[in-house]
């Protein structure tokens, strides 16, 4: 057990850390349009979740799911949720954007505590209501600061959180649910990118760029794999203290590689939010270890 808990925190930490430095790959595109380098996105995604199904031998999984009304209209809606939520990253780092990016994936645990409570019911302690409220001040701040809404931001949390929400009910497992959401959005990738017929033009910049485009599904399917075979093996403690990695990475980069503005307006802004994520950090850790620590105690007195 304790090996199998050490694997998954190391697949977690490569899994978040590969998010975390994503904006690195997608900047090494933007001789691509960001709608053609979604596309192509899309489209090796595709390809490499068909190639991982067949070498796992995952056919029979997905036939099942595919069979299941409830497993395909879920992958279907995820399929639209994380095309849009790709779609809207790669144009934030092409457009110079990677600090709102974060933000928005600094907000998402707290989105998807707004949403259990709003569409799960689920009743929350007093700490994390404190949580949600100051996340919610915090983009009242930068909104009327800065003289426009977080959109960037907000789009990126809640397109992520409404994903998680339903392939945390929905049937399909981590491989067969990619396969089934990206084959929702693959034919108008495709489609697109034969309308623009620039395909070729894409693909002949360089060779450096030909091999990243060729690249992006394993940049993109590999670390949410990771992450699932991280989420199998650790904690729930463990793994949402991890998962503030990434938005630290990616606001790191965007304003020491990328130069990005960081001024006294959005630091008090993203002050407010992040002190709501270490109250809901801490909290969430907590709790997590008195809930382990009663599954333990049932274990033990059951044997």
């Amino acid at each position: 057990m304790p090996n199998e808990v050490n694997r998954g925190i190391w697949f977690g930490l490569t899994g978040y850390i590969l998010w975390g430095l994503s904006p690195i790959f997608w900047k090494a595109l933007t001789d691509i349009e960001a709608i053609d380098v979604l596309s192509w996105r899309i489209l090796c995604t595709f390809l490499f979740t068909v190639l991982a199904i067949i070498l796992l031998r995952k056919g029979k999984e997905l036939q099942s799911v595919i069979s299941s009304r409830n497993g395909l209209l879920a992958g279907v809606t995820c399929g639209l949720l994380i095309g849009f939520n790709w779609g809207m990253f790669v144009w934030a780092v092409d457009a110079n954007h990677v600090v709102d990016a974060s933000l928005g994936y600094f907000m998402n645990p707290l989105i998807n505590v707004f949403l259990g409570v709003v569409i799960l019911r689920e009743k929350l302690r007093s700490v994390i209501w404190v949580s949600v409220s100051l996340a919610f001040i915090g983009v009242l701040w930068l909104t009327f600061a800065l003289g426009s809404f977080p959109w960037i931001s907000v789009s990126l949390a809640c397109s992520f959180a409404l994903y998680g929400l339903i392939r945390k009910v929905a049937p399909p497992g981590p491989l067969t649910g990619l396969t089934i959401e990206t084959s929702t959005v693959v034919l108008p990738a495709l489609l697109f990118l034969l309308i623009r017929g620039n395909a070729a033009e894409n693909l002949s910049i360089s060779s450096g760029v030909t091999t990243l485009v060729l690249l992006s599904g394993l940049a993109t399917g590999i670390p949410l794999l990771l992450f699932a075979s991280s989420a199998r093996r650790i904690p729930l403690s463990i793994l949402g203290l991890l998962q503030y990695i990434t938005p630290t990475l990616q606001l790191l980069l965007g304003i020491f590689a990328y130069g990005e503005d960081f001024d006294e307006v959005r630091f008090v802004g993203y002050s407010v939010i992040w002190f709501g994520l270490i109250l809901f950090a801490i909290d969430s850790f907590f709790a997590a270890r008195r809930q382990e620590g009663n599954v333990f105690k049932i274990e033990a007195a059951s044997s």
